[in-house]
């Protein structure tokens, strides 16, 4: 592939101050055809981005998370419409908050509902009613500052303690289902969740650099967080969603946020998804991938300006209408893109994958990202 076209794109939002360093893998027919890295890993000590700087994904992690489901699945471990206390039990009898009050819920959370963010179980926010969850977020995050963080079952079993932001169901927002999911895996396999997922998913597909942490001896791959771009760009010090750079396997292992990984290593999973599941899961498991699973109702709240002309399922946005989304790709198109702006789109139609990496805080899914998959898509 002739990588001139995007390299151009690449370059322009380096120089222009857009982004402080970027890198982007293509993938067709199960294959790498084309990498690119532009920009900075490191801008203080102008070292360069590479397709194998190790970055911190943050949400594109749930790519992950929605295939160990659909293993798991696969071989009768879950389905979706088991209620949620099958696997973790606090979540037997749920309450929501209304109107300055709590309520029963009309039904129990089923895994379905975490898998299409319709469970109301929330990520820390401002609104009425989640001063609860908000208080599990940050006794989390003070659990692994104080040496002794939660697992990923006690987290689940906490935030079962937290009312609802809404009626199971109701409607459609992005919160913590991935990492209940993540303790659901755990339960329904009998398995940590990250060797349920180096065993599954990291190993048969050789995504070496791509873990819960990142050990002592790849340290001087990991990449810096910018707090915005620009020409002198300011490191993000902070943390987010208690994602520390862990040098050692976290006790909690985020199923929403907490894989470390490369541009190279997650282009792995692209081709595998965009494949035919490659053997990680099956051609028909991939093409469920592809339909939205939102009712017209629940569409009402999904309305994020990155999702437009799109539906929803399995933590990922599905294209259903080129134009609105603005993306030259395939109707039943699957992606999801990470806080620090990297992003992975699966095109099965076309067996095209594209992965990309860069490190800005806050950035979800950038003007870049859409340009390179445009530029991608339309060279096939």
């Amino acid at each position: 592939m002739d990588m001139k076209k995007i390299s151009q794109v690449m370059d322009n939002a380096i120089n222009s101050g857009e982004e402080v360093g970027a890198a982007a893998v293509i993938v067709k027919d199960g294959a790498p055809v084309g990498s690119y890295a532009c920009g900075y890993a490191d801008a203080e000590n102008k070292k360069p981005m590479q397709t194998d700087t190790i970055c911190r994904m943050f949400s594109c992690s749930k790519i992950a998370t929605a295939t160990a489901a659909m293993i798991c699945l696969e071989r009768g471990l879950i389905a979706m419409e088991d209620d949620l206390c099958r696997f973790i039990p606090e979540f037997e009898h749920s309450e929501y908050y209304a109107d300055g009050r709590l309520y029963p819920c009309s039904r129990r959370i089923k895994v379905s509902d975490l898998l299409n963010m319709t469970s109301g179980i929330a990520y820390p926010c401002d609104e009425k009613g989640a001063e609860a969850i908000n208080t599990v977020w940050y006794e989390l995050d003070q659990s692994y500052r104080n040496g002794d963080m939660m697992t990923t079952a006690e987290f689940a079993k906490r935030a079962a303690q937290s009312p609802l932001l809404f009626d199971v169901g109701a409607k459609w927002m992005y919160g913590s289902s991935a990492d209940i999911m993540g303790a659901v895996i755990e339960a329904a396999s009998g398995m940590e969740y990250r060797d349920f997922l180096k065993k599954n998913i990291f190993e048969p597909l050789g995504m070496d650099d791509t873990d819960f942490f990142v050990p002592a001896k790849k340290r001087d791959r990991l990449g810096r967080i910018y707090e915005c771009a620009g020409k002198e760009p300011k490191e993000f010090t902070g943390t987010n969603l208690a994602i520390f750079d862990f040098e050692e396997k976290p006790n909690f292992q985020s199923g929403g946020a907490g894989l470390f990984s490369t541009a190279e290593d997650y282009a792995k999973l692209g081709a595998a998804l965009s494949t035919d599941g490659k053997g990680i899961i099956s051609r028909k498991t991939a093409d469920f991938l592809s339909v939205n699973s939102l009712s017209e109702k629940q569409r009402e709240s999904f309305t994020w300006d990155s999702c437009k002309g799109c539906g929803y399922a399995n933590f990922m946005r599905i294209v259903e209408n080129r134009n609105n989304a603005g993306l030259i790709t395939s109707n039943g198109s699957f992606c999801w893109d990470g806080w620090t702006g990297t992003y992975l789109m699966n095109d099965p139609a076309e067996k095209l994958s594209i992965s990309i990496t860069m490190q800005r805080a806050g950035a979800g899914t950038t003007r870049l990202a859409k340009a390179i998959i445009n530029v991608a898509e339309s060279s096939f």
